[in-house]
């Protein structure tokens, strides 16, 4: 997506179980290199909704145009929670688009960010909206004091991504190596997926092998590539 100066990367979700990519997230970047989050935030609260939509779109594109079709993989689109609103009137015009490129919404994730700043009628809503329509929902950003658990067991995401802070330590330090034995077994008894970001050197990767996860995302893993789905080379988890 080259609109407005926007740019999108995909950086590869990695499977470790399988050997194989499970899905490709979507990183918008402005002219400057600002984030998408950084340039949300930058534009008057009646454009956020539209600015989000025009991203998750341009993603979609650019990512069959590059051949996540053919690729088995889904699609993850980080989405600002509040962006939302009616959440099936936000979906539908991303979901034109989905069809219009042959994409099944089956394949398509949205990371909700700052998922808990929504009163929980409008989080129940918007699972719900995504439940019936077929895209998953991940709910990003839990750390090392555990905020937003309570949310996950309540409104039961399908996925639910650990912060890059929390996961890039445990190699290193003790006291976070204790927060994920602890975190890891409570999101999975919820029945969620977990996935690892923030997995940058071979240490980080193998102490998660250790704890089971094997849904990981990181510069260990691939770097994020500007219009292509990059390849990762993966070695199966020990069993």
């Amino acid at each position: 997506m080259t609109d407005s100066g926007l740019t999108v990367a995909f950086q590869p979700i990695a499977d470790l179980a399988a050997s194989r990519v499970y899905a490709y997230e979507a990183l918008v970047r402005g002219r400057n290199g600002e984030s998408a989050a950084e340039i949300y935030e930058s534009l008057e609260p009646e454009a956020r909704a539209k600015f989000d939509q025009r991203c998750a779109a341009g993603a979609i594109r650019w990512a069959m145009a590059a051949g996540l079709a053919s690729s088995g993989a889904r699609l993850m689109i980080p989405t600002q929670a509040r962006s939302i609103g009616a959440p099936a009137d936000y979906l539908d015009p991303i979901l034109r688009v989905a069809r219009q490129t042959g994409l099944i919404p089956e394949r398509l994730i949205f990371g909700l960010e700052g998922y808990q700043q929504l009163a929980g009628r409008d989080l129940a809503e918007i699972i719900d909206v995504h439940r019936k329509a077929g895209p998953l929902t991940a709910f990003v950003g839990i750390g090392a004091d555990q905020a937003g658990l309570a949310l996950c067991g309540r409104y039961l995401p399908d996925l639910v991504k650990l912060e890059s802070d929390l996961v890039s330590a445990i190699a290193s330090s003790w006291s976070r190596r204790l927060v994920l034995e602890d975190l890891i077994p409570r999101i999975r008894q919820l029945g969620l997926k977990v996935i690892a970001m923030g997995v940058d050197n071979e240490p980080v990767l193998q102490k998660l092998r250790g704890f089971g996860l094997t849904l990981v995302q990181g510069e260990e893993i691939a770097s994020p590539a500007v219009r292509t789905l990059p390849v990762p080379t993966l070695r199966r988890a020990a069993a």
